[in-house]
């Protein structure tokens, strides 16, 4: 894992996977919640991204169990899009375990990517603290980038 500092958006169309934290939930008309943080501003790009997570799953999908941590969910402008989870609802904190699955998942499947891009998972809305997150995520593979925003 590389940590970088900065403003993620700098390396939207450069990267091979842009990944997102988030959350499972998805609303009656099959969007996935995406109301504050990266997922705000993701939603707010490209309003068509919620939908097409929330289409992701089948219609018996009821959130954190039914599904894997990290994946893709589409082309946006040209970049691969995907989502890592940190929350089993978007109500709540980020969870530490949450993200250690998230961590492991994305290590198992780090290697199709040259470059993969991720905002600095639980620390912003997720409410956690850096020093509890830093030593889940540095177990990340080394083209995993990890942006801190200042």
């Amino acid at each position: 894992m590389k940590l970088e500092k900065g403003d993620m958006w700098d390396v939207f169309g450069k990267t091979d996977l842009f990944l997102i934290t988030t959350n499972p939930i998805r609303r009656k008309d099959g969007a996935i919640v995406m109301g504050r943080g990266i997922a705000k501003e993701v939603k707010d790009r490209f309003p068509e991204f919620p939908y097409d997570f929330g289409r992701r799953f089948s219609p018996e999908f009821m959130g954190y169990q039914s599904m894997t941590p990290t994946g893709v969910v589409g082309r946006y402008d040209g970049q691969v899009m995907g989502y890592f989870m940190v929350k089993t609802h978007w109500r709540d904190e980020a969870r530490l375990d949450v993200i250690e699955d998230s961590v492991i998942d994305l290590s198992e499947t780090a290697h199709h990517y040259d470059r993969i891009d991720l905002n600095f998972p639980g620390i912003g809305n997720g409410k956690l603290k850096r020093e509890d997150v830093l030593p889940i995520i540095e177990q990340l593979p080394d083209n995993v980038h990890v942006w801190e925003y200042n």
